[in-house]
């Protein structure tokens, strides 16, 4: 009995000062002199850090266009008087359109085509929610979590359903430099993660396939393929958003005659929304954006505002000594 106990494992922690917890830590004092240093050196390193991204992001050079005001794409989108004055297209074709753009600025390539639009809730609650993630991903068995868009009217199922696939966006886009004809590349737009993991390789069922109810586009192929459907899922967080469409890589010369012949489809009219295509050039922050210098100036600003309010007290605190 003896010899059992003696030879037992215990259950008792090695003494070391990290399991007991005894590390050497520091706590310093928030004094008016080292919170004024501390936030001049922290208010300094973030106007440097906000200096340097907006000189990388000024650099970069795009060209917006809006074109679904334009009088070639919105005549005859709603082919009769009814449908204009319900701003519904039951047949969904749309119109063909060009816009012709001469490049007010040289862009180096590769150019990356970008559709933009505007008064598109995408993070509206009832937008997010309806979606059925394990079916989007494969999954044979429904978990009933789309709210929309289940089943047609003949009680077929709709795949992927919900609303969210069911607006994909349908216009597109062929680019001509110079009345010479530019390939648009649309692979690897999407995010590899996104593709791996959360959509399935199998065939989309009835989804946008009848044109008096039709949403958006159907899915071409395998879903998880379809890397415009992939980058369409990818919610946008405002408004006001834009989704990469493809890249051309080649340079753009200041001055060329940019032709864009325009499948105007999309039905943005019901709703007040707006459509315009960019071309914009890429750098070492991604595009062309404003927010992260912006932040960089804000929060350095707020430091070094901290920083004379505490240099005041402090003064204030020698004169009544």
């Amino acid at each position: 009995m003896t010899t059992a106990m003696a030879t037992a494992t215990t259950r008792k922690p090695k003494y070391t000062r990290f399991s007991q917890q005894q590390l050497w830590a520091t706590r310093p004092t928030l004094t008016l002199k080292f919170t004024a240093k501390l936030t001049a050196i922290v208010g300094l390193v973030c106007i440097a850090l906000g200096a340097t991204t907006l000189v990388g992001v000024m650099g970069l050079r795009e060209i917006r266009h809006r074109y679904d005001d334009d009088a070639e794409c919105a005549q005859g989108f709603f082919p009769t008087a009814a449908e204009k004055e319900a701003k519904v297209s039951y047949e969904g074709a749309g119109t063909t359109c060009e816009i012709e753009i001469e490049a007010p600025r040289s862009l180096k390539g590769p150019v990356y085509v970008y559709y933009e639009l505007s008064n598109f809730f995408q993070n509206h609650r009832a937008f997010v929610r309806d979606l059925d993630y394990y079916q989007m991903a494969g999954s044979k068995e429904s978990t009933k979590l789309c709210t929309t868009h289940q089943s047609t009217a003949d009680g077929e199922t709709i795949k992927p359903c919900g609303v969210q696939a069911w607006s994909y966006f349908n216009d597109s886009y062929a680019v001509e430099l110079n009345d010479a004809a530019v390939d648009i590349d649309s692979s690897g737009i999407a995010w590899p993660s996104d593709r791996e993991y959360k959509f399935g390789s199998y065939t989309a069922e009835n989804l946008n396939t009848d044109a008096a109810t039709r949403g958006g586009a159907p899915i071409d192929g395998p879903v998880r393929d379809d890397e415009h459907f992939v980058t369409w899922l990818r919610t946008a967080a405002l408004s006001n958003f834009r989704k990469l469409w493809g890249k051309i890589d080649e340079d753009i010369p200041k001055g060329t005659l940019i032709r864009v012949t325009i499948e105007n489809r999309y039905n943005t009219y019901k709703f007040d929304g707006r459509k315009s295509i960019v071309l914009a050039e890429n750098g070492w922050l991604g595009g062309r954006n404003l927010a992260l210098p912006i932040l960089y100036f804000a929060n350095g600003g707020i430091c070094i505002i901290t920083c004379i309010v505490c240099l005041i007290l402090m003064k204030s605190v020698k004169k009544e000594d």
